[in-house]
């Protein structure tokens, strides 16, 4: 062999030593983490956490209960033709938005008892009765009705008739309210969760907020609290109420279907259109049968005749009956 083609064979040999050098090399830089590498896995980014979803709870709720930050929201509902209550203690804190039904800020100040709101909850639900939750959102809503001028609204008459209420119960739901402006009461009818069935009826005095006692009986001229009708009085008993009656004067007449038994005249406090109170004794001896009537009434101004009669029957403890014998 000649020298030419050993010496261009050794050439071959020491290229080939240089390039298996190379890709050794390349092959070893690729393979630290400064290099990259078509199979190398994509960098994960951070998961960002989710914020939890504000779910409205109430369109139209009524604030029942405050203590604290903790206000006790309760609605009126029937579901599937059965009455319920639905309530929730909603904790507000500095991330609950307060507004009022305008869309302008309010402070906590404004959820009152008796206010009636829109609300969301936020967060996990303790599911005892009532359910607990954080506040997420609270609309203060207007009252709904005009009230004129001189009467209290519709809000602080709910919290004066819930204020008035006594026992300890779950929770309690406003299932009606309107304004009697000529009567001048706002009434309220309130039930609650273990006699839902049995709804309390309250008023409150337009002007000063204060209780009215609900009648036993009442027209538009008079409104009696005792006695109730059915009851069975003594040969004394008194009768109480109120009367709207032309210079406050009315009659009275106690009768037992055959006799009258006794009867006069009475002044109220005040005369029409104000209610006036009134309070009196009747006294009569013996009744002819154990089923009496007390009639109240007033004189009519054109003839004479009774008008406006307002009858309570009452009942006659055996003792004062005296029997009418053929």
């Amino acid at each position: 062999m000649s020298k030419e083609l050993r010496g261009m064979r050794k050439q071959r040999g020491f290229l080939y030593l240089v390039l298996l050098c190379i890709m050794t090399i390349l092959a070893s830089c690729g393979s630290q983490g400064g290099g990259s590498s078509a199979t190398s896995e994509p960098t994960r980014q951070p998961e960002q956490e989710q914020k939890p979803q504000a779910v409205k709870v109430f369109d139209k709720g009524t604030i029942i209960r405050k203590e604290g930050n903790r206000l006790l929201v309760t609605a009126y509902a029937a579901k599937n033709g059965a009455p319920s209550i639905d309530a929730f203690w909603l904790t507000v804190n500095e991330q609950t938005v307060l507004q009022h039904a305008s869309g302008q800020s309010v402070t906590s100040e404004k959820l009152t008892v008796g206010t009636q709101v829109e609300a969301w909850h936020v967060g996990t639900v303790d599911t005892s009765y009532p359910a607990q939750s954080g506040a997420a959102k609270i609309i203060v809503q207007d009252d709904a009705q005009r009230v004129p001028e001189g009467m209290i609204g519709q809000s602080e008459a709910i919290k004066a008739a819930l204020q008035d209420l006594t026992g300890q119960t779950a929770a309690r739901a406003l299932k009606n309210v309107s304004l009697q402006a000529e009567d001048g009461f706002w009434k309220i009818e309130l039930v609650q969760y273990e006699a839902i069935d049995q709804p309390q009826i309250l008023r409150v005095d337009a002007r000063t907020g204060k209780m009215i006692p609900v009648p036993v009986a009442e027209n538009d001229a008079f409104r009696v609290y005792s006695p109730v009708p059915g009851t069975k009085v003594n040969a004394t008993f008194t009768v109480e109420g109120e009367a709207r009656v032309f210079e406050a004067a009315f009659s009275w007449t106690l009768e037992d279907g055959h006799n009258i038994l006794a009867e006069g005249h009475q002044m109220a406090e005040e005369g029409a259109p104000a209610w006036g109170r009134f309070r009196f004794d009747v006294s009569y001896k013996n009744a002819s049968q154990a089923n009496i009537m007390l009639i109240l009434y007033v004189h009519s101004a054109k003839d004479g005749k009774a008008e406006k009669q307002l009858v309570i029957p009452l009942k006659v403890p055996e003792e004062q009956i005296k029997y009418i014998t053929e």
